[in-house]
């Protein structure tokens, strides 16, 4: 005889109870699982590549491929991609926001780098409190990385390497690997760098350096930056001063201001005037440092070229939308001064560029000089015992261009 016909009502609760916990679960376990999805479900984000150079190759492996291809110009990137740049290429890749123009986090690929991209997401839902998230593995060479502290929501920016894994808040960083190494500099913001079960927080103008199979070093001083207010967190005055000149008094001049682009503070030079008349535009600042002890000396700064209505550098290869000019004392004790400028248009039949080179408009360029006082033997006869000052300006007739994280590093 069954059970059912032996003892119906045992079975009758059986089922009930059964019946009643798989209730209690569905009520419980489904409004969790749709909060769970609510909360934590992703989608892509936006992420571009565009070469910063004419020069080099830029090569680029999607998932599967076996060869890399080469990019001529932007384009967009995904998870699961690989970047290369060769002996002479630089490149930049931008994630940003999902349908809005807000930039998270913008990486500067220089010579000999290679990145892969793990992971680039954002909440698919806007009720989700979780942050962005922006994963990437530095295999070889150097990059440049300056994340933003976007308004909706945090950003969790996390770069590995064969020797680490970094956490960076908002701020602009330096990360270069090699086959032994790995360091990591800041320049602004902060760093929690990981390894062998060790954590080193790396703050403002400090730097670390991760050992294959080691931990951390603790902190130690950056190189030094004689360039005050480089990041332009403060206003320009009083360590930058400003200036304008126009061949004709009563023609529009030029302005300087402090703009905020892609979360990193910036100098906008713009003239929008009468056409044909020299004008420049420009900030400066006095430095009088001694650097005869030091043996490396480098000027970096980003340029970002949007608009120039003078051909190249002028028929005098003077006229740049942004140059930048040292002025220093040689170890003989002469008054001398160095320029570079950029420019995105090509100059008329003729007209020479001298100290000056072509950079992509509308990307920003990351400049550095290299060790300046080979440079400035190279070139002057002298290296420099003393820098003076510096001045960063527009020249031309009208113009719109911008420069950030000015550095004059020297060690």
């Amino acid at each position: 005889m069954s059970l059912l016909h032996r003892n119906p009502e045992r079975v009758a609760w059986a089922v009930l109870l059964i019946a009643f916990a798989i209730f209690c679960l569905l009520a419980v376990g489904v409004p969790l699982s749709v909060r769970w999805y609510l909360v934590y479900a992703t989608v892509p984000l936006t992420a571009q590549l565009s070469p910063t150079t004419e020069r080099g190759t830029t090569l680029v492996w999607e998932r599967g491929d076996e060869e890399g291809r080469g990019v001529l110009g932007p384009r967009e990137v995904g998870e699961g991609v690989r970047i290369k740049t060769d002996d002479v290429a630089l490149a930049e890749l931008t994630v940003g926001q999902e349908g809005s123009e807000t930039i998270l986090a913008t990486v500067q690929l220089y010579n000999s780098a290679e990145v892969f991209i793990h992971r680039v997401r954002q909440p698919r839902f806007r009720l989700s409190t979780e942050p962005y998230q922006v994963e990437m593995l530095v295999v070889t060479g150097r990059v440049r990385i300056v994340a933003a502290r976007p308004a909706a929501r945090p950003l969790r920016l996390v770069v590995y390497t064969p020797h680490c894994q970094v956490q960076l808040a908002d701020g602009s960083y330096s990360v270069e690997v090699t086959n032994v190494d790995t360091e990591v500099a800041v320049r602004y913001g902060q760093a929690q760098v990981s390894a062998a079960g060790k954590l080193v927080v790396v703050g403002l103008d400090q730097r670390t350096v991760v050992a294959r199979g080691q931990a951390p070093a603790s902190p130690m001083p950056a190189a030094r930056n004689l360039i005050a207010n480089g990041d332009f967190t403060e206003p320009l005055a009083p360590s930058w001063q400003t200036d304008t000149y126009q061949d004709s008094s009563d023609v529009a001049a030029g302005s300087v201001e402090i703009v905020i682009v892609g979360g990193r503070r910036t100098v906008l030079f713009s003239r929008n005037g009468e056409e044909g008349i020299h004008t420049e535009t420009g900030i400066s600042q006095v430095i009088d440092e001694d650097v005869r002890d030091y043996d490396f000396l480098n000027l970096r700064l980003d340029v970002r070229l949007i608009y120039q209505s003078l051909p190249g550098a002028g028929y005098r290869s003077s006229e740049f939308p942004l140059m930048v000019r040292l002025d220093y004392t040689d170890i003989y004790g002469k008054e001398q001064f160095w320029t570079h400028g950029f420019y995105y248009r090509d100059p008329e039949q003729d007209w020479p560029i001298y100290d000056g080179e072509k950079i992509p408009r509308f990307i920003w360029y990351p400049y550095e000089s290299g060790n300046l006082k080979q440079v400035l033997q190279a070139v002057r006869g002298a290296p420099p015992a003393h820098i003076n000052a510096i001045r960063i300006y527009a020249s031309g007739w009208n113009y719109e261009s911008m420069v950030a994280e000015v550095g004059l590093i020297a060690r």
